[in-house]
């Protein structure tokens, strides 16, 4: 076996391990990019879905605000209303003890 031949026989196989190498490398860093704008989309996705989980959380907090509100004013108009029928009752018992009817 001559010298060319011997240098053909290692050269060539290196040539094409190394060649291997460096598309494994260039796939790699593909790969890596791809994961980084995946990673990008979600953290995207993470903010809309927390920018309306806050604009939810803030239209319900003003609901239970605006219903409170109402449930107080009908319990004061509640509170009215059974003070008006205690009168009306109070003065007709007044009514029939003068009638002796009660």
């Amino acid at each position: 076996m001559s010298d060319v031949q011997l240098y053909l026989a290692i050269g060539i196989p290196t040539f094409a391990i190394l060649i291997g190498i460096l598309t494994n490398v260039v796939q790699h860093g593909s790969v890596n990019s791809r994961f980084n704008s995946v990673d990008g989309r979600f953290n995207s996705i993470e903010t809309r879905l927390s920018n309306l989980e806050h604009g939810v959380d803030t239209r319900f907090s003003n609901l239970e605000a605006r219903m409170d509100a109402r449930f107080n004013t009908m319990d004061v108009k509640f509170d009215t209303l059974t003070g008006k029928v205690v009168d009306v009752d109070n003065r007709l018992t007044r009514v029939e003890a003068k009638l002796g009817i009660g």
